[in-house]
């Protein structure tokens, strides 16, 4: 039977035991324990039986907890572990704990009149240069690992079952072959690939790629779209 805010205000955990667990159906349920009340959701993931800590109450409340537990479902129907998700989010707020804490701003450096010895013509030179341009090397290094990127998506997604993947998994394959980006930067990155119609994409609080039937002749060399690079021949 749900639960109702009534329930649980008036729910004490009984005589002799040390907590009290009352269900809300579809896995959520409230442990009710001495030091507090807790939610918690259990489920199934990888033929394990796990929970998942969705909050404290009253802090948050039954509709909230319910809310979670949703979003947790929708992880879950598209293959997705909520407790590892849990687990990066947790793992990326702290790494940015640790480089804001970290973080020095380094002083403007003073102003300085411009030597004597410099010519005029330098110092124009030196003046008209666009402080944002690019050396044409540096611009053609920066496209070709671009290309690379996009071409390393597509061929994790071949090999994943079948052919989808989420974004955590996406961005630790992309660690392993040295295009270590943050998540702006990959879901930039498949927001594009999807708009050239080589992978499906679900927007959803964790994003999923499936790769496409172009995008797998794209993986196989079979066709080439511009901006990605052409897979090597195979031997």
């Amino acid at each position: 039977m749900p639960l109702s805010e009534g329930t649980i205000r008036s729910a004490r955990i009984p005589h002799g035991k040390n907590q009290l667990k009352i269900s809300d159906g579809g896995g959520l349920y409230l442990l009710i324990k001495p030091s507090g009340r807790y939610w918690k959701l259990a489920y199934r993931f990888g033929g394990k039986q796990k929970s998942l800590a969705l909050g404290v109450y009253p802090d948050v409340g039954l509709d909230a907890a319910r809310e979670r537990r949703e979003a947790a479902k929708r992880l879950l129907a598209s293959n997705i572990d909520p407790g590892y998700v849990r687990q990066q989010e947790r793992y990326a707020q702290r790494m940015m704990s640790v480089v804001a804490a970290t973080a020095v701003v380094a002083p403007p450096p003073p102003e300085e009149p411009i030597a004597a010895s410099v010519g005029d013509e330098a110092v124009a030179a030196v003046e008209n240069t666009p402080i944002n341009a690019v050396p044409a090397s540096l611009e053609s290094s920066e496209q070709q690992r671009l290309e690379d990127r996009r071409l390393r998506i597509l061929q994790q997604l071949i090999r994943a079952n079948g052919y989808m993947t989420n974004e955590y998994l996406l961005q630790q394959g992309l660690d392993t072959t040295g295009h270590k980006i943050s998540f702006d930067r990959l879901r930039t990155d498949l927001a594009w690939l999807s708009e050239q119609q080589v992978i499906r994409l679900e927007t959803s609080d964790v994003w999923v790629a499936t790769l496409t039937r172009h995008g797998l002749e794209v993986v196989e060399g079979r066709l080439w779209v511009p901006a990605i690079r052409r897979p090597e021949p195979a031997a």
